[in-house]
């Protein structure tokens, strides 16, 4: 019988399987003795060849290895100093703009004060002295201008880019939030598997579930 056809009487026994009685059960032992036996050969038939398989695949990624160590380290060495650059490179451009919308937004004051002390002067009849409140206004404007920093262009490296990522650090355990907290599952698994029906942990139910284990002799 070929593996798909004894594959296919398995599926088709399994779907009309009912356990009443000693000789069903004895039906049913025997159904999985068979699928024991089953993937026993194919265990046979398969494993050498992934064995191999996985040898080859260690082969060859240990000498890949020798060639993209190298390259791995080199590119721990230039990565941290890129991203030192373009770090120091954003804060030195966001402390220019800071200081570029300071200067504008005093520029801007200072027109608007000049603004409306040349318009009460004008409404007063005095149109010279609201004229040289314009002038003084605008010479200090441009001052102002003048002594604005530059803005640096952002630093191009094609195909590099700051990324940022959020990381944490416990400091003290007894205040971190229970919300936040995990319970240990191969802690209290290897209590209970050694307690059984004795272990008792608050919030936590310890109950068994049984199967059955079966094995064929080679």
């Amino acid at each position: 019988m070929d593996n798909s056809t004894a594959l296919a009487v398995i599926k088709e026994e399994m779907g009309a399987l009912v356990i009443v009685d000693q000789p069903s059960l004895t039906h049913a032992n025997d159904l999985l003795i068979n699928i024991k036996a089953l993937r026993r050969k194919f265990d046979d038939e398969f494993e050498p060849g992934i064995k191999e398989a996985f040898a080859h695949h260690r082969t060859l990624v240990a000498q890949k290895k020798k060639w993209t160590d190298p390259l791995d380290e080199a590119e721990r060495a230039i990565k941290p100093k890129i991203t030192a650059y373009l770090v120091e490179q954003d804060r030195i451009r966001l402390e220019a703009e800071r200081a570029a919308e300071r200067s504008r937004l005093q520029a801007q004051k200072e027109a608007e004060d000049a603004s409306d002390i040349a318009a009460a002067l004008i409404k007063d009849g005095k149109a010279v002295e609201a004229e040289q409140i314009v002038d003084l206004a605008l010479e200090k404007v441009q001052e102002i201008e003048a002594d604005t920093p530059f803005v640096p262009e952002k630093p191009v490296a094609n195909g590099t880019m700051l990324r940022e990522t959020w990381h944490f650090e416990v400091e003290n355990e007894a205040l971190v939030p229970r919300e936040f907290m995990t319970p240990d599952t191969k802690k209290i698994q290897g209590y209970v598997t050694a307690m059984k029906r004795d272990g008792k942990i608050p919030g936590v139910r310890i109950f068994s579930q049984v199967s059955i284990a079966s094995r064929i002799a080679r």
